[in-house]
């Protein structure tokens, strides 16, 4: 981070929210996660997000970016679609990352209101993520 207004924090979620990085404070390497398919709390999550950098605080580009299959259950997927749309209407992006193309068998995916951008090239992570999170932020209210 290049401007010192600028915050960042970090959650990994399951039935449980870790933090990665504290608010403000951006991590010095890149954090390796086993997904172990126990649960969600994304709504948690984001809520935690948002009291931690002020996501629906007006007033600064705020981004939050998910990065997830989307394998929710049902009630799951609509408190986080929910907890998304608050974060839209504040003017806040929300950015999903997905790793492996949909299955359309399952109710999984990126919920309404994120902008999507499917990962399955690591080499070209860096550049998909830069051009989906300036299209999230140049489309948010």
């Amino acid at each position: 981070m290049t401007d010192p207004d600028s915050r960042v924090a970090a959650v990994a979620f399951d039935l449980g929210i870790t933090a990665i990085s504290a608010p403000g404070r951006a991590s010095g390497q890149v954090t390796k996660f086993q997904a172990t398919g126990m649960g969600h709390s994304l709504a948690e999550a984001l809520g935690i997000l948002d009291a931690g950098v002020d996501l629906t605080r007006p007033g600064a580009a705020r981004l939050a970016v998910i990065a997830s299959d989307g394998h929710y259950g049902k009630r799951t997927r609509q408190r986080a679609a929910e907890r998304i749309a608050v974060l839209r209407k504040s003017g806040c992006a929300v950015l999903w990352l997905t790793f492996a193309p949909r299955n359309p068998e399952r109710l999984e995916g990126p919920l309404p209101g994120a902008t999507h951008v499917e990962l399955t090239d690591p080499a070209e992570a860096v550049a998909a993520i830069s051009k989906a999170a300036t299209a999230a932020l140049t489309a948010a209210p």
